[in-house]
């Protein structure tokens, strides 16, 4: 059975807002992972401590160089992120199988997607626990710049940016 409506408008909000920090431990809650491009991504428990909830993306063999992970999806984390101009930062918690391995951090605003500001950072560790930080003041060259009046309120990441599942391997 299918549905046509003709509401050209904003999607419905959803159930239940998503908001900083997010931490996955909320069974109730979904968090609307969308996954592009040839990620897969499960909420599974922590490889290290079985009462920590956390995202396993993995890039496929078959995924592309821009595959990543949206959260939130689609309409963003409410309210959007606090960012102000002595704090430009955002940080993740990442377990790594390899140092080294870029990490793109975009930020869009839920109903103009091409406002968005990207920066780029490293893993430095392999198999273990490390936060990683990301400072949208620092943009990727050829990107939008980050403007602090902008609502930015829907994070995609991209994990091993800009390697091919094919020439990576899974990941």
């Amino acid at each position: 059975r299918f549905i046509l409506t003709t509401n050209a408008g904003d999607p419905p909000p959803p159930d239940d807002d998503i908001s900083l920090p997010v931490t996955f431990n909320n069974p109730a809650l979904d968090y609307r992972l969308t996954d592009f491009g040839g990620t897969g991504s499960t909420i599974i428990e922590d490889p290290t401590d079985a009462a920590n909830m956390v995202v396993q993306t993995i890039k496929g063999e078959g995924a592309e160089t821009w595959a990543g992970t949206t959260v939130a999806e689609p309409s963003g984390i409410v309210p959007a992120i606090p960012f102000t101009a002595e704090s430009t930062s955002m940080s993740l918690r990442v377990y790594s199988p390899e140092a080294g391995l870029p990490i793109l951090f975009k930020l869009e605003v839920w109903n103009n997607t091409s406002v968005s500001a990207e920066t780029i950072s490293y893993t430095t560790m392999a198999d273990a626990w490390e936060t990683i930080y990301f400072d949208f003041s620092n943009t990727v060259e050829e990107t939008p710049e980050f403007d602090l009046a902008n609502p930015y309120n829907k994070p995609v990441i991209f994990f091993n940016f800009g390697a091919s599942g094919a020439d990576a391997g899974e990941m």
